[in-house]
Parts: structure tokens; sequence; C-alpha cells
């Protein structure tokens, strides 16, 4: 009975490492396999941009802050609802969304959607605004907050997009110095402690304040600094970044870098699986979901 006993103990306590292991490992989408999820039903005449999900909830967001709720059910996916963001305007390109780590309320059905403005335009004169929104799927929404970074310096150039690591609590900026394809442009990455809902209704972010600050070039030339930026998202200590517009010139393709030692792990063209734009991407179940124009969306799985 007691070597049963022990032989049971050891065999538990195998499978929780291996458990372990395989949950701490990072997600390696070289040769990925890649399949359509589903044509998108937005609003016609606007570009799809940002998009956030929250357990089996797809929040689609396209130009100007028009929001499209679905429920992810397999390989397909639900129209739940439709409506304009409260900081639905013009001015708001939408890019980047991204759930947040508190609610507004503990019975909200979802955690604060935290939205980049990202465009030239001024949002209500400022740049670089990251709007933050409590969402549901029947109630009016609300623009409980407005984050911006005071960039006097003009360490970012066309447009920030905003990015959360939920894992650490850190609000991320990442964005172009001068342009997409401008002369002398380059990538930089800006890493804030995540602004709290009682910080006020308009938090005020300093570059001095960073935990850090550099760019991407500087760290590993194979990034180029002239490509078409699209959205980005945090798994684990890894940014995976889209970019591209799905064209020859302009090609699909993903780039990871690693958070923690600041080097490219992966640069993985999937211009043949996905000839279309790359817009915003997140991690679901293990997988990638990318959002696309004219290609719907999109699942990555990786290789086992």
């Amino acid at each position: 009975m007691e070597k049963t006993l022990t032989r049971f103990v050891i065999l538990s306590a195998t499978i929780v490492t291996l458990l372990s292991m395989s949950a701490c490992k990072p997600l390696d989408f070289s040769g990925a396999s890649v399949q359509k999820i589903a044509d998108l039903q937005g609003v016609q005449g606007q570009s799809y941009q940002g998009m956030a999900i929250w357990k089996d909830y797809l929040v689609s967001l396209q130009n100007t802050g028009w929001a499209t709720i679905y429920r992810l059910d397999g390989d397909s996916i639900q129209l739940l609802r439709q409506f304009p963001l409260a900081s639905q305007m013009k001015e708001n390109h939408a890019n980047v969304a991204f759930f947040g780590t508190e609610r507004y309320d503990k019975t909200d059905d979802f955690p604060l959607l935290y939205v980049s403005q990202c465009s030239k335009q001024l949002y209500n004169g400022m740049k670089d605004v990251c709007l933050v929104e409590r969402i549901s799927l029947t109630a009016p929404p609300q623009l409980v907050q407005t984050i911006v970074l005071d960039d006097k310096e003009g360490l970012f150039g066309y447009a920030l997009q905003w990015m959360i690591d939920r894992k650490h609590n850190l609000l991320i900026g990442y964005g172009n110095t001068v342009e997409n394809m401008g002369k002398g442009n380059r990538w930089r990455t800006m890493i804030f402690p995540m602004p709290k809902l009682s910080d006020g209704s308009v938090v005020h972010l300093r570059p001095q304040d960073a935990l850090d600050n550099y760019c991407i070039q500087d760290l590993d030339p194979r990034f180029p600094s002239n490509h078409i930026g699209q959205g980005a998202c945090i798994i684990k200590d890894q940014m995976f970044i889209p970019v591209g517009l799905g064209t020859e010139k302009h090609p699909s393709i993903l780039y990871v870098w690693n958070m923690k030692e600041k080097r490219l792990d992966h640069i993985l063209n999937f211009q043949e699986q996905v000839p279309h734009e790359f817009e915003d991407c997140e991690p679901y179940r293990r997988t990638l979901i990318m959002q696309t124009n004219g290609g719907g969306v999109v699942r990555f799985r990786p290789n086992r």
C-alpha cells in the first residue's frame, strides 16, 4: 500500500510539473496552421481596426469608434450587439483595443476596454490618447477615463498605440517616432505602471515616469524601421506585432518581440496564407486570433 501511494504521489507531481511547463512555454507560431473563422459584420464604410477578446467574447472595433460584440463559438462567431463607443468621433481611429484588469462595477459584463485613438488628428485637443470605456451586452457605453502621454519631446510620431500587459499589470506605449515610411523612423516602446480608475477621469503620463523606454532598432536591427504598422498584443513576455497591407510590396508579417531579452524571437511571413491587411491580434485558448481588413477573422494554431 505504501509503495502504491508513493508511486501515486510521484506520478501526480510529474503531471503537475509537465502541465506547469506547458503553461509557461511561449507560443511558437513558426509554421502555424492558418484558418479563417468567419467574415466580419461591422458597419459599412468603416475600416476594421482594434480588437479585444474576453473569455468567449470578441469585440471588433472600426474606424471612428464603432464596436461590434461577437461570441466565439468553435469555428464560428455569433453577432450579439453593435453600437458606437462613447468616444465615437471622426478623430478616433480606434486602432488597438484591450480589456484591462479593472471593472467599473463588479457586476459588469466586461473589464474596462482600453482603446487607442491613434490618429494625427487631435482628440479634444490631445494626442496619443488612450480612451477607457465601460461597455456591456446591453447598457449604453460610458467613457470613464482618458489617458494621455505628455510627449513634449516628440518621442512618438504619427501615432502611439497602447497595449496592456495583464500578467505584469503594465500599460505599454508602442509606435513610430516619425511615421511608418518616414525617413529616420524607428519604433519606440515605453512602459508604465497600469493607471487605476481611481486616478481620475484624465490621467497624464510623463516620459520620465516610464519604467522603460527604448527603440527596437537600437537593440535588434532586424526589425525594419519602415513598414506599415498595425495593432499588437502581449502574450506572456512576448509582444506580437502584425504589420503590412497583405500586398507584395507590404506583405503580412508577424514579428515576435521578446520583452525580457529585448530581441526578436521570430519573423513570420504569412502573406501566402493571409493576403489581407493585418489589423489587431489577441490570444485565445493557446491560439492567436487576427482581425483583418477583407479577410475576416483568422486563427493561427501553433505547431504542437
